[in-house]
């Protein structure tokens, strides 16, 4: 019996009518990988004496080698999809941001919690890199110099001790 080729190989663990995606602009159903996973739920297959992600294989065969500094997004946030159509190369940073995750939600966010714009003149970045509004540090500032002077008593008003 001949040995079977890497592609061969790769092929026996895809099942081509996986789900459909959910989110919009993904076309086609997802190619389902049905073999061995990662603890993160990412597909992998051994090729050349390696444990590799098998979505990087199916984006290289597709569409030739990964940009530098770019890493593979699965469009169908489906980890174990390994359909060409559903994968591209984007920076981490891009790649985070196309998620779902908090940090996502928070770069997209234009406004602070209470209604103030994120712009360049209300807005400070804190040494963790996250935003913070000028706006309301501003109004806390105001509020806790508020309630220092009201609870400094005034000394007019004491009594003498005798």
């Amino acid at each position: 019996m001949a040995r079977r080729t890497p592609a061969e190989r790769f092929a026996r663990f895809v099942n081509l009518a996986g789900p459909v995606p959910l989110i919009r602009g993904v076309q086609g159903r997802c190619h389902q990988w049905r073999g061995s996973v990662d603890d993160d739920g990412y597909a992998r297959f051994w090729l050349d004496g390696r444990n590799r992600r098998a979505y990087h294989i199916a984006y290289v065969t597709a569409h030739g080698p990964i940009p530098a500094g770019h890493e593979v997004d699965h469009r169908c946030r489906n980890r174990r999809c390994v359909n060409p159509a559903h994968l591209r190369a984007l920076t981490h940073r891009d790649n985070v941001l196309a998620s779902s995750n908090v940090a996502a939600y928070r770069a997209a966010q234009t406004h602070c919690h209470r209604g103030h714009p994120f712009d360049e003149a209300n807005t400070r970045r804190r040494k963790d890199g996250t935003r913070a509004c000028r706006a309301c540090a501003r109004a806390r500032k105001a509020t806790k110099d508020a309630t220092v002077h009201q609870l400094t008593p005034n000394r007019t008003t004491r009594k003498k001790a005798a």
